[in-house]
């Protein structure tokens, strides 16, 4: 699962990162995500109001652009500040990270991950893949006769 996130991101660079206001209603805005060291980093302008939302709510959503097979790579996290991060991020990162920046950390608490096979066929299916940290990997094939519900 990890390869095939990393591809996505790879691919797109951009992902949508969603927070939750603090009226409690969602928002969502494009990020230039941060792999450094394994870990995933986000780099926030002060002028956004993105990091105000994730020092109020730590939960958030990261969600690729879709792939060639419609791909769907969701990572639901927690955010958190890291200032002491800068020169780690800066060397992996392919973009500028300024100074007055506000850094976050996302802990990655479930990532998803679906496609369609056979695309454009009659006999096309979704798969979907589900990591935790507490339950590894787990697979599950949508057909015609299996439980559709459940989405990435």
């Amino acid at each position: 699962m990890a390869e095939a996130g990393r591809s996505l991101w790879q691919e797109h660079e951009l992902m949508s990162l969603a927070t939750v206001r603090t009226d409690g209603s969602p928002r969502v805005h494009p990020v230039a995500p941060v792999l450094a060291e394994g870990r995933v980093f986000v780099a926030v302008g002060s002028w956004s109001p993105k990091w105000r939302d994730l020092l109020a709510e730590p939960r958030c959503v990261l969600h690729c652009l879709p792939g060639p097979r419609d791909d769907e790579f969701v990572m639901r996290c927690r955010a958190g500040e890291v200032p002491g991060a800068f020169d780690q991020v800066r060397a992996a990162a392919g973009h500028t990270i300024h100074d007055d920046d506000r850094l976050f950390e996302l802990d990655i608490h479930q990532v998803d991950h679906g496609w369609w096979q056979h695309v454009g066929r009659p006999d096309t299916y979704p798969i979907r893949r589900r990591w935790t940290p507490t339950g590894g990997v787990t697979h599950r094939r949508a057909g015609r006769d299996a439980n559709p519900s459940g989405g990435t």
